[in-house]
């Protein structure tokens, strides 16, 4: 099928129409879900871990969902100096991502290109990194009914975390926030139906399931996946205060780190933002069909005519962090702690399996992280 008929049934897929019976009863609209649309997702930022590249393609096989697409060679090229800097596929995570200590410098031009195992090449527009706007500061509340969470179907507690800023009154900006957590873990490994050897989990079909103690200190890492943004359209210069960007949910009774990442965006990044949040707010999440405004920078250097869904964009960022101690919290958190079950130790002479290493992950790091305070 040409490329150009199947954009032009894909945009059924989000096209309302108004025909009314009358002035209060419309049409319900019919959709027309599209297999094979890829959609491409990247980000350079100025801080290390903040980068990365996610490459999906629509299916309608059974019900329609986006799959990642595996063994794709992937570029970030920096325009001055010509550097190609690679990414490589973290599959666990439906990502490509840099080298652990890559990170962009505000001046820098970037540009994107994705060559997909079958043979197609993507290149985006040419992306530069701004000055990033810095955070006054950090506030957090408590809410014993933050937020309402689908998967448990009720309001649960957490933190609701609220930055103060000074906007710049000689320029438009456009504001991009996300979060990651960081909190101590006890255990390092489970594992069900097996015993811990080796590095690995072999089988032990006789037990549930054993834990091991982490053999070093280790940290768990959590990211948020709301997509919040602002435009001082309506507050340029001025100072914007108490602002909430994130909802830290009571997840375990522990302390936690939580770093705040404030972005610097340009209008049409804004604009595609924009789009996703109203996406993921409104159609039931990231899996839902994606609209026509997704079309970004991407394209096709060998057909005018494809298009190419998704952005990408390069953007520094002020990071900055805040301790919140919830060992006190009266209420319980809303993931059920597990119960450890150290394997028993032998009844002669030989080792003890106990611990496990605190394997470095995009998840889990035992390197101290900056900000923490015991």
């Amino acid at each position: 099928m040409p490329t150009k008929t199947k954009f032009e049934r894909f945009i059924k897929l989000i096209s309302l129409s108004f025909l009314l019976w009358t002035c209060t009863n419309p049409v319900t609209p019919e959709y027309e879900f599209i297999g094979g649309m890829i959609y491409i997702d990247g980000f350079v930022g100025t801080t290390e871990g903040s980068s990365y590249v996610t490459i999906t393609e629509s299916d309608v096989a059974f019900y329609y969902r986006n799959i990642f697409v595996s063994g794709a060679t992937i570029f970030f090229i920096n325009v001055d100096s010509k550097e190609k800097i690679q990414l490589f596929e973290d599959e666990d995570n439906a990502q490509y991502i840099p080298a652990a200590n890559f990170k962009g410098e505000i001046g820098q031009k970037w540009y994107l290109e994705a060559n997909l195992p079958n043979g197609e090449k993507y290149l985006s527009e040419i992306e530069t990194i701004n000055p990033s706007v810095p955070v006054k500061d950090i506030s957090i509340r408590y809410d014993k009914q933050l937020a309402f969470v689908e998967d448990y179907e009720k309001y649960v507690p957490g933190h609701e975390v609220a930055i103060t800023f000074d906007d710049p009154a000689d320029q438009t900006n456009y504001y991009y926030w996300r979060y990651k957590t960081y909190d101590k873990v006890q255990i390092c490994k489970i594992c069900y139906k097996g015993k811990f050897r080796n590095n690995e989990c072999i089988d032990a079909p006789m037990v549930d399931y054993y834990t091991y103690y982490c053999d070093s200190e280790c940290w768990q890492i959590e990211y948020g996946n709301e997509i919040q943004i602002f435009s001082d359209k309506l507050s340029n210069g001025s100072t914007t205060a108490s602002l909430p960007i994130a909802n830290v949910l009571l997840t375990r009774k522990t302390k936690i780190l939580v770093e705040i990442q404030q972005f610097s965006l340009t209008p049409k990044a804004y604009e595609y933002y924009q789009t996703i949040k109203d996406l993921v707010d409104n159609n039931g999440g990231f899996n839902a069909p994606l609209p026509v405004a997704l079309i970004g920078n991407m394209f096709n250097p060998e057909d005018s005519n494809e298009y190419v869904l998704g952005r990408f964009t390069a953007s520094s960022a002020f990071t900055q962090t805040v301790m919140i101690d919830r060992t006190m919290i009266e209420e319980s958190p809303i993931i059920n702690r597990i119960t450890p079950n150290p394997e028993p130790p032998p009844t002669g002479p030989g080792p003890i399996y106990d611990k496990a290493p605190c394997e470095e992950s995009r998840y889990r790091t035992s390197i101290e992280p900056e900000g923490w305070i015991e």
